[in-house]
């Protein structure tokens, strides 16, 4: 009984495992558990005392035979592997140049300026994600600058990787170094001018300093909002790459390599003076050597470390670097202007139909090598006939948002809650939940019209939080990148995720509407304490089988069953959280609220004083709203929710308010609030700083939010068909 007596007994330690706390910390084994473990191990591995089988029978000499050669000995030791830790191997370390800017382009120090990546840019960064997806490197921690050619670099590649939940910082030690009084002034100018040597000093030199930045100069970065959180010494007027280095470094050190020592693989996305330190404390490069160390735009340089967190050089380890790149830049070169040919070329290239993204990495790696990249004799890539770019202009992003916050009749600091843009599970009816579908054309529009109107009216934010679901994250980006800051830290979690809908996930509302009656349709979709019915623990849509949240989630209690079962198919141990297998409104805001009172309410608008954007999807902000505006539980099964619509929160009247689009006509027709808008709009006051809205003829001449039950009509037979 052997095979059987050894899952049991694992079950019953793992029952005892899912007693100890759950924090978020990993799981330690008690001694006592673990020493008792051995004990029945042991006894399983020798039999009892005596005689190895039952009382005055003797073993036959085949049963004997499988003792004596072990075949009965690994299930004692396959127990025993469950409880043993392995020291973890150091995490990856990936550096990643932005993207070319404009000012890479046009051959202009940049240093803490703020210029755009070129679409050149762009699409080096999406390669750079293809080669990653290739060489199978999944990023767990990123890092980047302020600034917006790294950020958007950064937005890119997680895109292009599906990895868009994973956690960024955005730290000012990453930030190029800081050229002084040459900050947007033409290289080659600056060498007639000054000389070559002069200027090579400047740019090369370990210790040599450009003229320092007058604080009446445009691009002073003292009077932007992404650095009000440094105090006045932090922001140099100029550096030298050991400047650069002496603030990039201890980050490095303190963060980064704590990440990496924890067996995560860490991402940077930066500067060429920055990652240049960088790996000048990494491979102990000499002061003259790094003057050779050039980082290209857009190739992945790849740090393997031992456990001594030494770098481990590489058969593609080149001079002084111990790293490698994943392509040469030549190569890069090339295989963009593949890109570019084959996307005039071929219809749809850059919209595989493949559905993951690895898949649509390695097809599109595979067709510029294959029809585009001729290789020479000698095996080298030819890249002859391939133009250089120039005679660009320089083009800028859009200026700094200053302090010009209209007049909005709010209180204290502002709180803004959206719904995540339109999705094609929304214009198509089904119930989406947890599953993580993109937005569509429409939602990527509606983000794009909040986030100008937020900018026009001088709204001003500092932290947003949105869900780990994509569809709220790039809702969230679209509507920054309007309002011109990126710079603005993201919180994701999974308390703000949609409802989860068990097993109705992915199904036509119309179709459960036909098959279960209108009365269970109505209690499944809006009832405050109505539970789904729940998913299966071994189907797709369960979020525990969710790489996303089984890497993340450290905070739901432990599931027994589900640590027994996967850690025996995995030989090994499993923790298993239990993950919701269907959610009813109040079991969604049982996440939600205790996560906004604590880190919103709290810390961000109370605390800080910081003005919060809060992005998540419809369940999520009724739940919200039910705790803000104080609507019963048999009232909010009235209450919708539009598509990408900013509302803000007014702490005096609690209750929500609008920023007026100058479309004219009254917004509760043009927008569904559901039946009873007035439990939202109270004291009949719908915009900020006036009251209600004149409710004229224009109405007619505005097009309204119909409701998602209105909108699929024409798409339901399709689908059900």
């Amino acid at each position: 009984h052997l095979h059987t007596m050894v899952p049991i007994c694992v079950g019953l330690l793992l029952l005892a495992l899912s007693s100890l706390r759950s924090d978020g910390h990993e799981v330690h084994v008690p001694k006592k558990i673990l020493t008792r473990a051995k004990v029945i191990a042991g006894r399983l591995h020798r039999g009892p005392p005596g005689n190895n089988f039952a009382p005055g029978r003797v073993a036959s000499s085949r049963v004997a035979s499988a003792r004596t050669h072990g075949v009965l000995r690994p299930s004692a030791s396959r127990f025993k592997n469950i409880f043993r830790r392995k020291k973890k191997k150091p995490g990856t370390l990936v550096l990643l140049r932005h993207g070319e800017s404009f000012w890479n382009l046009n051959n202009t120090f940049t240093g803490w300026a703020d210029p755009d990546l070129t679409p050149n840019g762009q699409a080096e960064v999406r390669r750079a994600a293809r080669l990653l997806l290739e060489r199978g490197y999944k990023p767990e921690v990123i890092y980047t600058s302020r600034l917006k050619r790294a950020v958007r670099s950064t937005w890119i590649l997680l895109k292009e990787m599906n990895l868009m939940f994973r956690p960024v910082r955005k730290e000012y030690q990453l930030n190029e170094r800081m050229y002084g009084a040459l900050t947007g002034m033409s290289k080659s100018q600056i060498a007639l001018t000054f000389g070559e040597d002069l200027v090579q000093q400047w740019r090369r030199s370990l210790d040599v300093r450009p003229p320092a930045l007058d604080e009446r100069h445009p691009h002073w970065p003292g009077k932007e909002r992404k650095y009000r959180d440094l105090p006045k010494d932090k922001i140099p007027k100029t550096e030298s790459l050991r400047d650069t280095m002496n603030r990039a470094v201890p980050l490095y050190k303190e963060d980064i390599e704590q990440d990496l020592k924890a067996g995560k693989n860490v991402l940077v996305v930066a500067h060429y003076n920055s990652l240049r330190g960088l790996v000048k404390h990494i491979d102990s490069i000499d002061t003259e050597n790094i003057k050779s160390i050039e980082i290209p735009t857009g190739i992945p340089l790849v740090f393997e470390f031992d456990e001594k967190m030494e770098p481990i050089r590489s058969n593609f380890s080149k001079g002084a670097i111990s790293g490698s790149y994943l392509a040469p830049p030549e190569v890069t070169i090339a295989a963009l202007e593949a890109e570019r040919k084959l996307s005039m070329e071929v219809p749809g290239f850059n919209e595989s139909p493949l559905v993951t993204p690895l898949l649509r990495a390695i097809s599109s790696l595979h067709r510029e090598r294959e029809f585009v990249l001729p290789e020479s004799p000698d095996g080298a890539i030819s890249t002859s006939g391939v133009p250089v770019v120039a005679g660009m202009g320089m083009e800028e992003g859009r200026g700094e948002q200053h302090d010009n916050q209209k007049e909005i009749g709010i209180e204290g600091p502002l709180l803004i809650i959206m719904r995540h843009g339109k999705t094609e599970y929304n214009k198509l009816g089904l119930f989406t939940g947890w599953e993580d579908c993109p937005l569509s054309k429409e939602g990527r529009e509606e983000a794009t019209k909040a986030g100008n109107l937020l900018n026009e009216y001088g709204v001003q934010i500092d932290q947003v939080h949105t869900s780990c679901l994509s569809r709220a994250i790039e809702t969230a980006w679209i509507a920054m990148e309007r309002m011109n800051v990126l710079w603005v830290p993201i919180r994701k979690t999974w308390r703000l995720n949609e409802r989860m809908y068990g097993s109705l996930t992915g199904l036509s509302k119309k179709l459960i509407s036909q098959i279960h009656g209108e009365a269970q349709f109505k209690k499944w979709r809006r009832g405050f304490d109505e539970r789904p019915p729940p998913v299966d623990a071994f189907s797709p849509h369960y979020p525990g089988n969710d790489p996303r949240y089984v890497e993340t989630i450290k905070d739901m209690p432990i599931s027994p069953w589900q640590t027994l079962i996967r850690s025996l198919e995995a030989r090994k141990l499993l923790i298993s959280r239990r993950m919701p297998r269907t959610e009813s409104l109040k079991d969604c805001m049982a996440r939600t609220i205790p996560y906004f009172k604590s880190d919103i309410l709290k810390k961000s608008l109370s605390k800080e004083q910081k003005n919060t954007l809060v992005v998540s999807s419809e369940n999520a902000i009724r739940g919200l709203l039910m705790e803000l505006c104080d609507v019963s539980t048999e009232d909010i099964t009235s209450v919708e929710i539009p598509t990408g619509l900013p509302m803000l929160f007014d702490p005096k009247t609690r209750s929500i308010r609008l920023l007026d689009d100058g479309k004219g006509g009254d917004p509760l027709k043009r927008y569904n609030f559901g039946s009873k808008p007035e439990l939202l709009f109270k004291n009949g006051e719908v915009f900020v700083g006036k009251s209600t809205s004149s409710k004229t003829d224009a109405d007619d001449s505005v097009t309204a939010q119909k409701p998602e039950e209105e909108e699929v009509e024409q798409a339901q037979p399709a689908l059900v068909q």
